[in-house]
Protein backbone atom coordinates (compact mmCIF):
# COMPACT_ATOMS: atom_id res chain seq x y z
CA UNK A 1 0.00 0.00 0.00
CA UNK A 2 1.29 3.66 -0.68
CA UNK A 3 2.24 6.07 1.58
CA UNK A 4 -0.07 9.35 1.67
CA UNK A 5 2.91 11.38 2.22
CA UNK A 6 5.03 10.38 -0.98
CA UNK A 7 8.04 8.26 -1.32
CA UNK A 8 11.61 8.57 0.15
CA UNK A 9 12.54 10.44 -3.38
CA UNK A 10 9.76 13.02 -2.60
CA UNK A 11 11.71 16.90 -2.58
CA UNK A 12 9.44 19.62 0.00
CA UNK A 13 8.42 22.31 -2.03
CA UNK A 14 10.22 24.42 0.48
CA UNK A 15 13.68 22.44 -0.50
CA UNK A 16 12.89 23.43 -4.29
CA UNK A 17 12.42 27.03 -3.77
CA UNK A 18 15.00 27.38 -1.57
CA UNK A 19 17.20 29.55 -3.46
CA UNK A 20 14.34 31.70 -5.13
CA UNK A 21 13.40 32.29 -1.22
CA UNK A 22 16.74 33.47 -0.46
CA UNK A 23 16.63 35.89 -3.69
CA UNK A 24 13.27 36.72 -2.17
CA UNK A 25 14.70 37.89 1.17
CA UNK A 26 17.90 39.96 -0.29
CA UNK A 27 15.50 41.85 -2.15
CA UNK A 28 13.37 42.43 1.21
CA UNK A 29 16.25 43.71 2.38
CA UNK A 30 17.61 46.27 -0.07
CA UNK A 31 14.30 47.22 -0.47
CA UNK A 32 13.86 48.19 3.51
CA UNK A 33 17.33 49.08 3.96
CA UNK A 34 17.08 51.75 0.73
CA UNK A 35 14.31 53.41 2.81
CA UNK A 36 16.23 53.82 5.98
CA UNK A 37 14.12 51.16 7.98
CA UNK A 38 14.90 48.77 10.72
CA UNK A 39 13.46 45.01 10.45
CA UNK A 40 11.82 46.18 13.88
CA UNK A 41 9.88 48.97 12.47
CA UNK A 42 8.40 46.88 9.56
CA UNK A 43 7.78 44.40 11.80
CA UNK A 44 6.06 46.80 14.45
CA UNK A 45 4.38 48.08 11.61
CA UNK A 46 2.99 44.79 10.65
CA UNK A 47 2.27 43.95 14.08
CA UNK A 48 4.40 41.00 13.65
CA UNK A 49 7.36 39.77 16.14
CA UNK A 50 10.74 40.69 14.36
CA UNK A 51 11.62 37.36 14.01
CA UNK A 52 8.75 36.58 11.62
CA UNK A 53 10.53 39.56 8.91
CA UNK A 54 14.29 37.77 9.50
CA UNK A 55 13.04 34.71 8.66
CA UNK A 56 11.40 35.81 5.83
CA UNK A 57 15.05 37.76 4.70
CA UNK A 58 17.08 35.29 5.54
CA UNK A 59 14.56 32.80 2.85
CA UNK A 60 13.84 30.31 5.84
CA UNK A 61 10.07 31.52 5.55
CA UNK A 62 7.76 31.11 2.76
CA UNK A 63 5.45 33.80 1.61
CA UNK A 64 1.92 33.88 0.30
CA UNK A 65 1.09 37.18 -2.17
CA UNK A 66 -0.75 38.60 0.79
CA UNK A 67 2.02 38.45 3.37
CA UNK A 68 4.09 39.67 0.29
CA UNK A 69 2.03 42.90 -0.28
CA UNK A 70 1.55 44.01 3.36
CA UNK A 71 5.18 43.75 3.72
CA UNK A 72 5.76 45.74 0.58
CA UNK A 73 3.30 48.18 1.88
CA UNK A 74 4.59 48.31 5.16
CA UNK A 75 7.96 49.25 4.02
CA UNK A 76 6.11 51.98 2.18
CA UNK A 77 7.15 50.46 -1.70
CA UNK A 78 5.01 48.81 -4.45
CA UNK A 79 4.79 45.22 -4.53
CA UNK A 80 5.02 44.75 -8.25
CA UNK A 81 8.54 46.61 -7.91
CA UNK A 82 9.75 44.09 -5.31
CA UNK A 83 8.31 41.11 -8.18
CA UNK A 84 9.96 42.95 -10.66
CA UNK A 85 13.63 42.49 -8.56
CA UNK A 86 12.88 39.11 -7.61
CA UNK A 87 12.78 38.22 -11.09
CA UNK A 88 15.19 40.16 -12.48
CA UNK A 89 17.46 38.23 -9.54
CA UNK A 90 15.74 34.87 -10.57
CA UNK A 91 16.57 35.47 -13.98
CA UNK A 92 20.48 35.80 -13.54
CA UNK A 93 20.30 32.83 -11.27
CA UNK A 94 19.28 31.02 -13.73
CA UNK A 95 21.99 31.72 -15.88
CA UNK A 96 24.46 31.46 -13.48
CA UNK A 97 23.31 27.48 -12.28
CA UNK A 98 22.35 26.64 -16.53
Amino acid sequence: MASRAGGTDRISTKTKLAADLVVLGRVLVKAREARGLKQSEVAQRLGLPASYLSKVEKGTRRLDVIELVRIAEAMECDPAEIMREVQKELRGLCRVQG
